[in-house]
């Protein structure tokens, strides 16, 4: 038991989780309120977390992350000079959420002084192969694509919008004057009032990536304005170096993913094969490192199955797709 809730919380921690294993961590949270021994690998792990990580969160009735001093916190500290003083354990979803917020670090910006009001952070997130459409409280629709997480307050407030994405969405944002619509993505911000674009920022690939559709976006990086694009017009950062590539992207192609195309254009074949794993939710293997990085241009309707996708590719790049074993290679 010990080993499988340190497992779950690692798996937390580094956001890694499978949503069965996220089911199955905060069934044991729960499950956990009485059980001494698991409240105490808690308050371990948490007095580890929190050598880092002083601010303090908790996850209330239901499943919202809330940022600001839980009670029993304030508790203590009351009854500091008071005698005697009654040793109180950590709550197990004081803990966990602590994990959340070390998870996704962004959220950190939303932290709030003793005092404030509570802001409720809402968490989405989806599978590989799985797309989801939320609708925010201001009315801004988006479109979360496949092994993609949105971190975003319940009620945004009267100055300012901000959501942190993990992955690749498509905006539609309401207009609202004077109160900006911000997305962090890294070091990458994306500013807007009132638009439809696209943002692709993956782990684990080069560049970070914003398409217009429909009105005007500004694109910062670590605080300098990088470019300001309107409709037509994509800029891909990257995310190592302070120099980037400008160019006028096809408009059809901000979100084209929403409708079942993939669409390329001189994006590296390493990338590529990372989206059709999301996509068909695979595996694919590719062998040549040379190839991985050649830039490919395409487009396919992702209907036509992971199989024939990857014959386009190779037909283009002159590679060879192997299968074995329900495993796809390309040499």
């Amino acid at each position: 038991m010990k080993e499988r809730i340190t497992y779950l919380f690692m798996q937390y921690y580094t956001n890694r989780c499978t949503r069965k294993e996220l089911e199955e961590f905060f069934q044991l949270i729960h499950a956990a309120k009485h059980d001494n021994e698991i409240n105490e690998l808690v308050k371990n792990t948490y007095d580890e977390i929190k050598k880092n990580n002083p601010s303090l969160t908790y996850i209330d009735e239901e499943g919202k992350l809330v940022l600001r001093e839980p009670d029993w916190l304030q508790e203590v500290a009351a009854n500091q000079y008071a005698q005697p003083i009654k040793k109180r354990v950590l709550p197990v979803w004081t803990a966990a959420a602590c994990l959340m917020l070390v998870a996704f670090g962004a959220i950190g910006l939303w932290r709030l002084k003793k005092g404030t009001p509570e802001v409720a952070i809402v968490q989405k997130f989806t599978e590989r192969a799985e797309h989801k459409f939320l609708l925010l409280n201001d009315s801004t629709q988006v479109w979360l694509n496949a092994s993609s997480t949105i971190n975003y307050p319940e009620h945004f407030d009267e100055k300012k919008r901000e959501v942190y994405l993990n992955g690749e969405a498509y905006f539609d944002v309401k207009h609202a004057d004077k109160v900006p619509f911000i997305i962090h993505t890294g070091d990458v911000t994306t500013v807007v009032l009132g638009t439809a674009f696209n943002v692709k920022a993956y782990e684990g690939q080069q560049h970070i990536t914003v398409t217009v559709k429909r009105g005007k976006v500004q694109v910062m990086k670590s605080d300098r304005v990088v470019s300001t694009l309107i409709k037509g017009q994509e800029v891909k950062i990257d995310k190592k170096e302070i120099h980037q590539t400008d160019k006028v992207a096809d408009n059809n192609h901000a979100g084209a993913w929403q409708y079942g195309y993939l669409s390329y254009e001189d994006e590296s074949f390493a990338d590529i094969i990372s989206d059709m794993e999301r996509v068909y939710n695979t595996e694919i293997i590719v062998m040549n490192a040379q190839l991985k990085q050649t830039l490919v241009t395409t487009s396919f309707n992702r209907d036509i199955g992971a199989r024939k996708a990857l014959e386009i590719l190779c037909r283009l790049t002159d590679a060879k797709l192997e299968i074995k074993n329900n495993q796809y290679f390309i040499k």
